[in-house]
């Protein structure tokens, strides 16, 4: 008799999972629906809408840093600058028509990575600055 009593106390203890492993996300379904309630953009939505949403972002990041880690690596460089997402926004189809041109422009002069020189290095020190 005791031996039932056990059984029924582990079905009531369920594992504990958050929504984005029930899901199979990495991005956080909780935050995605605080940020939904925040914004008040309808009094009401349904329980998969920041699931959805969520899964969306993830997509939508993957992708972009898909492809600008592709861009990054062309050009023979070993981190993600924000010149290769930007790049990225534009090259890619699938996102240049998900944005449909608010893909955000650099307002400097723009150099290629080809024609940059490399630049003496800034490690003078000196003995004593004034505050």
């Amino acid at each position: 008799p005791s031996e039932g009593s056990e059984g029924s106390e582990a079905k009531a203890k369920k594992s504990r999972s958050s929504r984005s492993s029930r899901a199979g996300l990495l991005f956080p379904v909780s935050r995605v629906e605080r940020q939904l309630r925040r914004g008040h953009f309808a009094a009401r939505f349904e329980a998969k809408a920041p699931v959805y949403l969520a899964a969306v972002l993830q997509w939508v990041t993957h992708k972009t840093m898909d492809v600008a880690g592709k861009i990054s690596k062309k050009s023979k460089q070993q981190r993600i600058s924000p010149s290769h997402l930007e790049a990225a926004l534009r090259k890619s189809s699938a996102l240049k028509q998900l944005l449909r041109d608010s893909v955000p422009r650099h307002h400097g002069t723009a150099v290629p990575q080809s024609q940059r020189v490399a630049s003496p290095s800034k490690k003078k020190t000196t003995k004593s600055k004034k505050r």
